[in-house]
């Protein structure tokens, strides 16, 4: 079994399957490093990757003097690889069966807004302008479902259900679909954006399916919703980088901090291991202890 034929295939199964560009970009970077690493043990038969051959690459990649998402990253592809051969019955056995990517305990998860932040940043969009009520929506959204950048732009117009308030995510990470709640102001928000807006700009490229739309009719691009974040972000006044992921985190945090269950917010943000939601929790712990004090049923026993 060729290794370099096998990972082009896996390659070739990603993108099929929906991973973001960025995604597909971080997969072919890493395993091309992994390849070449084969290579230089003049090992050329993916069946002869062993257990010990991938405690050896870890071993190589955690003595790197990186940071340790980024060593993850390295080795994150090479256990997928592994686990689709084995699911497509190329391969009986997972040689990375029992390798960690790395410690998750001591990974940040990056700024975090407050609730008081929040509230200036949704504030900030003009509402008398049309790309005003465009902005609010697409905040609201962003902090209300959670949802990654990709998967926002991405999103049909029927992809919104206003009258059961939720949005269906036909093309989720690695191609997984779901279904997340929307909340009511954010959709009173995208019911005015679709009733006042979306008509008006869509009169220019009829065509076009997508939910948001810049004022020329052509779909909204990642630059386009990263530039508007900073503009509203330095109004508001906010020192902290704002990123559509900033909202994701924070759509996270804000909902542990209310009591959610952390398996609801795994659904929520479409996250395939518990343990990348898992990290949220640390940066709370007294906001979860104040919540459990008091909500828990037996608080006045």
């Amino acid at each position: 079994m060729d290794i370099l034929t096998t990972v082009t295939e896996f390659k070739l199964h990603l993108k099929a399957a929906g991973y973001a560009d960025a995604t597909l970009e971080s997969y072919r970077k890493n395993l091309d490093l992994f390849c070449r690493y084969l290579q230089g043990l003049e090992v050329t038969d993916m069946r002869k990757v062993t257990h010990a051959l991938i405690c050896d690459y870890q071993k190589a990649v955690m003595a790197e003097a990186i940071a340790m998402e980024s060593k993850a990253l390295k080795l994150r592809p090479v256990k997928r690889l592994f686990e689709y051969l084995v699911k497509t019955h190329k391969l009986l056995i997972n040689p990375t069966e029992g390798i960690v990517e790395t410690s998750r305990k001591n990974r940040k998860i990056g700024y975090v807004l407050t609730l008081e932040e929040i509230k200036k940043l949704l504030e900030q969009p003009n509402l008398s302008l049309l790309t005003g009520i465009r902005d609010r929506a697409i905040l609201e959204a962003l902090y209300a479902t959670g949802i990654r950048l990709n998967e926002l732009l991405t999103l049909e117009v029927y992809h919104v259900d206003l009258g059961d308030k939720v949005l269906y995510i036909r093309k989720g990470k690695g191609g997984k679909q779901r279904v997340v709640p929307l909340g009511k102001a954010a959709a009173v928000r995208l019911r005015e954006y679709l009733e006042r807006v979306r008509p008006y700009y869509a009169k220019k490229n009829p065509k076009e399916r997508r939910l948001f739309l810049l004022n020329t009719g052509l779909a909204m691009n990642p630059a386009s919703v990263r530039q508007a974040l900073r503009k509203y972000r330095l109004c508001a006044g906010i020192m902290k980088p704002v990123s559509p992921h900033t909202f994701r985190r924070t759509c996270a945090t804000h909902l542990l901090q209310a009591g959610a269950d952390i398996r609801y917010i795994q659904k929520l943000l479409g996250h395939r291991d518990l343990r990348t939601t898992q990290v949220y929790t640390k940066v709370i712990p007294v906001e979860i202890k104040k919540t459990h004090e008091r909500t828990h049923p037996g608080k006045d026993l």
